[in-house]
């Protein structure tokens, strides 16, 4: 697979210049935004690693959690678009399926060039293609065998679910929790966390809990108990930062938990965005 070389060249030799400024989220300062899409890029090359063993017999994972195909449609948010194209729209086009990318009307020619940028930087067979009309048009032209792809708001998974026959997922975390034993250290990462607030983003800093019991089922905050799943129900994060000695992500009710440094540095983004109400597994789905 040629475009496998290509990912793992990115990632050895990094993001040409000129292509991270076309990419560049306007939210993030230009000195993180060559961290962060290096780090997207070796996220990709790990999932492409993973379907190439899967695929040779010498590895159970990888294998695809949608078997489809069939085109899909990636619906976008009015945010981080070069990163969400990367995550929820680049894998499809790489296996090769027809990739459409929707999203609101005033950002189409943004997202067009976008999409370009890393069409042309993949080398892709088959392009990533913006549809020009408003999105309910492209969702209605959407078969029973293919599948849309939604990051945003629970509604707006809803409204799609209702208007399309076909298979329909979506990563609607609404912000990230911070979870730990030591409440003092909770409060000096929530500071870091906090400076870093990206408001609207399902990356906003939604609070920190301690963790009051050794089995993680109760949080505390402000002398208040409450039980986790209560609290995940109610918040619907897109992950939970977990403030101790772990390197490995973890299941919490569904939703991703992963090591946080006092840095309030991610040990790894491996299964970030998972979302048990609609069924987006984190990562990668093809």
């Amino acid at each position: 697979m040629a475009w496998v070389k290509r990912l793992a060249a990115l990632v050895e030799d990094g993001v040409p210049t000129d292509v991270a400024v076309a990419l560049r989220d306007p939210r993030i300062p230009p000195r993180e935004w060559s961290t962060v899409l290096a780090r997207e890029f070796a996220l990709t090359l790990n999932w492409a690693a993973r379907r190439v063993l899967a695929a040779a017999g010498h590895a159970r994972t990888g294998r695809p959690r949608w078997p489809g195909l069939a085109p899909v449609l990636s619906l976008l948010p009015r945010h981080g678009h070069a990163v969400h194209l990367i995550r929820r729209a680049l894998p499809f086009a790489l296996c090769g399926l027809p990739t459409g990318v929707a999203g609101h009307p005033e950002q189409t020619n943004q997202l067009r060039e976008l999409a370009a940028v890393l069409t042309d930087l993949l080398d892709l067979s088959t392009p990533l293609h913006v549809f020009s009309r408003p999105p309910h048009e492209a969702v209605a032209e959407m078969a029973p065998a293919e599948l849309v792809v939604v990051t945003g708001r629970p509604e707006s998974v809803d409204a799609v679910r209702s208007a399309t026959t076909a298979t329909v997922v979506g990563a609607t975390g609404s912000c990230v929790l911070l979870v730990g034993s030591e409440p003092g250290r909770l409060a000096r990462v929530g500071t870091v966390l906090g400076q870093l607030d990206q408001p609207g983003s399902c990356t906003r800093f939604g609070g920190w809990w301690e963790i009051a019991i050794p089995d993680g089922t109760l949080w505390r905050r402000n002398g208040a108990t409450r039980e986790t799943t209560a609290v995940l129900a109610e918040t619907h994060p897109s992950a939970v930062y977990r403030l101790d000695d772990g390197v490995e992500p973890t299941d919490l009710s569904g939703y991703t938990c992963l090591p946080c440094d006092d840095n309030a540095t991610l040990g790894t983004l491996v299964g970030f965005g998972r979302d048990p109400w609609y069924r987006w597994p984190g990562d990668f789905l093809c």
